[in-house]
Formats: C-alpha cells, sequence, structure tokens
C-alpha cells in the first residue's frame, strides 16, 4: 500500500512537471508570435525598433532560447534598413550584429543565424565601402557556411541576390546578374517549410519583388 502511494505521488509529480513546462513553452512561444506580428506590420524603423525591444525582453528572460536574439537581430537590421542617418544605421547594425552573434552561441552550426549573420555584415559594409571590406569578406564567409549548412534554405539567395542587385554593375553587381540568384530563391521558397512556426520564415515576398524588378 506503501509503495502505491509513493508511485501515485510520483506519477502526480511527472505529470505536474511536464504541465508546467508545458505551459512555459506555450507562453515562449505566444511572446514570439507576438513579437512576429509586430515585425509583420512594421513600417518605419520605429516600429522594427519596437518590435526589436520586444524580442530582447523575451532574450533577457529566455536565455536558451536562440529565435529570440535572432528576432531582435532582425528588427534592428530593418531599423536601419529604414531611415537615411548612416550614424543611427550603424548604431542599430553593430546592435544587431552582436544580438545574432548571441543567437549563434545558443545554436551552432545553424544556418539562418549565418545567413542574418552575413545580411548584417553586408550592410555594415555598406556604410563606407571603401573603409570596411573586411565586413565584405566576413559576409561572403558567414553566407558560404549557411549554405554548407543547408543548401535549401531560400533566404541565402534572397540575401546573396539582393546584394547583387544593389552593387553597381562596374563591381560585380547589377539587375542581370541578380536575377538568376534572385529566381533560385524564389524556387526555392515555394518548397521551404519552416521546422516550425516560430522559427524564420520571411523574405519570400521581397524575392518576387527584385525579380519582377531585373525584368
Amino acid at each position: 500500500m506503501n509503495n502505491l502511494t509513493k508511485s501515485i505521488a510520483l506519477l502526480l509529480l511527472l505529470v505536474s512537471s511536464n504541465t508546467f513546462a508545458q505551459s512555459i513553452n506555450i507562453k515562449f512561444q505566444d511572446a514570439i508570435k507576438k513579437g512576429l506580428s509586430l515585425q509583420a506590420n512594421a513600417k518605419t524603423s520605429t516600429d522594427f525598433l519596437k518590435s526589436a525591444n520586444h524580442f530582447e525582453r523575451i532574450a533577457q528572460v529566455e536565455t536558451k532560447e536562440w529565435t529570440a536574439p535572432y528576432y531582435a537581430a532582425f528588427g534592428n537590421l530593418m531599423a536601419g534598413l529604414t531611415l537615411d542617418d548612416k550614424t543611427l544605421k550603424d548604431q542599430y547594425w553593430d546592435k544587431a550584429l552582436q544580438e545574432v552573434e548571441q543567437a549563434e552561441s545558443l545554436s551552432a552550426d545553424n544556418s539562418e543565424i549565418y545567413a542574418l549573420k552575413g545580411y548584417i555584415q553586408f550592410m555594415k559594409m555598406s556604410i563606407d565601402p571603401q573603409s570596411r571590406m573586411s565586413f565584405m569578406s566576413a559576409s561572403s564567409s558567414s553566407l558560404a557556411k549557411a549554405k554548407a549548412l543547408n543548401p535549401e534554405n531560400p533566404r541565402i539567395y534572397l540575401i546573396i541576390g539582393q546584394d547583387t542587385f544593389y552593387t553597381p554593375e562596374a563591381f560585380g553587381g547589377g539587375k542581370r546578374k541578380a536575377k538568376p540568384i534572385l529566381e533560385t530563391a524564389v524556387a526555392k521558397f515555394a518548397i521551404f517549410k519552416a521546422a516550425n512556426v516560430i522559427e524564420p520564415n520571411w523574405g519570400e515576398e521581397q524575392a518576387k519583388i527584385l525579380v519582377e524588378k531585373c525584368n
């Protein structure tokens, strides 16, 4: 009888612990989804900063989850892309780089993280290309690693394609060279399935818009 009582108590404890863990997981996922909604509806630099702040707060609590610092980095990247002030761009992209490296420390060998890192490094270079060519090689290395980890990740081709699109022909870029890369991105987006509802799934519309601009 005593053993039966102990077994029931242990079972109740296991059920209670599992329910508590699921509750935390659902709360985390809901918080990420709320932030993704903020980013999806963002139009201005201020909007993207608001989303970045939301993810930074999550990252302070959920210190073992890579998605929160990843999306905080994406928010700061976009905040810089949607304004003209180069000093502010640089500040936001410095922060984005720190946050994507935080994500990298939590999830090694993650293609999505290296793709975003390559994107941020390329934009850091664009602030002053003549004095920042080291960011160009760093970006190329990050994107190459992202591709080696998962060649089916469509965001790699979107980022390389748009970098090529906005690079002058005189420096090896231009629409003609960008088009086939962006078409590859669109084809890969068509069959891409995110691992779950909170992992990266952005960029398909941007790839289609850029392909149209290449025509």
